[in-house]
């Protein structure tokens, strides 16, 4: 080694010595557990007030120390050390104004309801909770400042049943104007909800690397949900729908929500459930083996763009009234855009009386739940009527208003919607879709006719 190179780093050293000497030492992590109580408030620290192991106590205690009297001003981070924590009353975060900032952090913690929480007095009763349980964890706006800035990271909340009953209450519930705004939940898994997250009126509220599985419902965005973010999040094998935007109580439609990169996975209802929605952007997903993919039942402004869509499931859940049937089931649309996304082969069937030219939709058989072939059941054919299997990637069963939808795949139509905009655009801008009264179909007609040629649907 030269004694160019050995005095360069005899130098590095003695100069990154004086600066971490002038600055001190490194901010402690969270995994450091340190001793500064007007930092880090150790949950651990209060399992004195532990009863029959139940945490409820000593867990709100914690987040209850977060106070203007114990040196708190705006923030601190209450840890939850790896380990299991059993709660019989819901936790409450934000009945201080020093909660603002508050960060629960919770890596490697688990916190189980248990059947007691059940019989808990509903913390908000408000007409959207009363049929959902009490929550496990109620994140509320602190009084007399504007937004919240929590950070709820690393936990894990499930919950415990009693033999052969029924899956009830809330992870993560935000009760009715309460507006924790700027508040972000990233890491956290939830099981065994009847909701996984419950957000009834707020906004600015971001969910990121999250995972919902196994509820009922993995998330409700129930009124005015406006600017909500959902990145890179796993929406898996919930027993009826994924994620659902609305209905909202006679306020105007949530509005201005991303949902970005992330997972919708054999949700035995709709992946993802527009109920009353507005400029919601749905993005960069992957759809697979739900009983629909999306249904768009009041959409405004919504764009659906460069989704990868990978077929329906075919178990014969019966969620939707339109299981297995398409990959989305559009039931209002206003300026309703979708773009550039690579659909899979869900097929739908539909049927006409003989010796006529309009074709209906015929709905599949019903029958029990669970088909070992992982095929979707066929429609009880009528005698005196033709049948035919299209390929469904867009299945119109309500409204297509007459003003700024663009589709990006040939849509076929139930024999009950109302199509009011007769020309619809296709995304690639030199072609349209042009609905036939006459035969309850869209064609394809092409704005360079010398180019282009007249297609209908194909039968399979």
């Amino acid at each position: 080694m030269s004694r160019y190179v050995i005095f360069a780093v005899i130098a590095s050293t003695i100069v990154w010595g004086a600066i971490s000497a002038w600055c001190g030492e490194p901010a402690p992590m969270a995994d450091d557990q340190p001793d500064d109580p007007h930092v880090f408030v150790n949950v651990r620290n209060f399992a004195h007030l532990v009863n029959d192991d139940d945490w409820s106590l000593a867990i709100q205690a914690a987040i209850d120390h977060v106070c203007k009297d114990n040196g708190f001003d705006a923030g601190g981070t209450v840890l939850l050390p790896a380990g299991t924590y059993r709660i019989d009353r819901p936790i409450v975060v934000g009945n201080k104004p020093a909660h603002w900032g508050l960060r629960l952090s919770g890596y490697g913690a688990t916190m189980v309801g248990t059947p007691e929480l059940d019989k808990q007095p509903l913390p908000d009763p408000e007409p959207e909770a009363k049929d959902k349980g009490v929550p496990m964890l109620v994140l509320k706006a602190p009084e007399g400042i504007e937004g919240a800035g929590y950070c709820i990271e690393g936990l894990r909340l499930t919950r415990e049943r009693e033999p052969g009953s029924s899956v009830t209450g809330v992870g993560i519930s935000v009760p009715y104007k309460e507006v924790p705004k700027g508040t972000t939940i990233r890491n956290v898994k939830v099981h065994g909800q009847k909701v996984g997250v419950h957000v009834k009126f707020a906004w600015q509220i971001y969910f990121t690397d999250c995972i919902f599985r196994g509820n009922e419902t993995g998330m409700i965005i129930q009124c005015h949900g406006n600017n909500i973010g959902i990145t890179n999040c796993i929406f898996r094998r919930n027993h009826h729908h994924g994620l659902v935007i609305g209905p909202d109580r006679g306020q105007t439609a949530s509005n201005a929500q991303h949902i970005l990169n992330s997972i919708f996975e054999a949700n035995k209802g709709y992946g993802i459930l527009l109920l009353t929605s507005g400029q919601t952007m749905i993005t960069g997903n992957y759809f697979e083996a739900n009983g629909n993919d999306i249904g768009a039942m009041s959409a405004w402004q919504t764009t659906i763009d460069t989704n990868f869509f990978w077929g329906s499931y075919g178990h014969g859940w019966e969620v939707n009234p339109y299981s297995d049937s398409a990959n989305i089931v559009v039931g209002k649309a206003r300026s309703l855009q979708l773009r550039n996304n690579q659909y899979s082969q869900v097929t739908a069937w539909f049927c006409r009386k003989e010796g006529t030219k309009r074709w209906e939709y015929a709905p599949r058989a019903r029958g029990p739940h669970g088909v070992s072939e992982h095929k979707p059941r066929l429609p009880e054919k009528q005698p005196g009527y033709e049948y035919r299997e299209l390929p469904c990637p867009i299945l119109v069963v309500g409204t297509v208003w007459d003003d700024g939808n663009v589709f990006d795949a040939l849509p076929l139509v139930h024999h009950k919607a109302a199509i009011r905009q007769p020309r619809v655009v296709r995304d690639s801008g030199l072609q349209y879709y042009e609905y036939d009264a006459d035969t309850n179909e869209f064609v394809v007609k092409s704005l360079l006719p010398k180019l282009g040629k007249e297609e209908t649907p194909e039968p399979r």
